[in-house]
């Protein structure tokens, strides 16, 4: 792991712990870097921690979220409702990235994305079970 990915990881936990949730490491990485629970509603959520946006066909199914960065914003979003949110555009499920290679990804939201991840950004200032929390 680089050093730039422990920042990052570090500073998602951080974000995380703000909202009210526990952060468990898992031993092995079998495609969940981080468990999160919250006591005072029981919320749990596996976790995929990526440096980008990023779909993979073997996060399909898994109920996994995907914790990725945006313009120095965090983002955590359930992966198959990202999968959902691109075929209805009907451009990023047509690459050859996505086809052929299983995954797709980009460096930044766009400013219209931006917009449909909204719901979706981490941030300090929210959430512990007052129902502002991520979904």
């Amino acid at each position: 792991m680089s050093v730039l990915e422990i920042i990052q990881r570090n500073t998602l936990s951080s974000l995380l712990l703000m909202r009210g949730y526990n952060v468990f490491l898992p031993v092995t990485d079998q495609g969940i870097d981080f468990i999160i629970h919250r006591e005072c509603d029981g919320d749990l959520k596996l976790i995929q921690q990526k440096s980008r946006w990023t779909i993979d066909r073997k996060y399909l199914g898994r109920n996994i979220w995907v914790a990725f960065l945006s313009r120095e914003e965090w983002y955590l979003a359930p992966h198959d409702e990202m999968i959902a949110l691109e075929s209805a555009k009907g451009t990023t499920l047509e690459t050859a990235s996505w086809r052929e290679g299983n995954q797709y990804s980009r460096a930044n939201l766009s400013h219209a994305d931006e917009l449909i991840y909204a719901p979706y950004r981490l941030r300090a200032d929210l959430g512990d079970c007052d129902g502002t929390g991520p979904r």
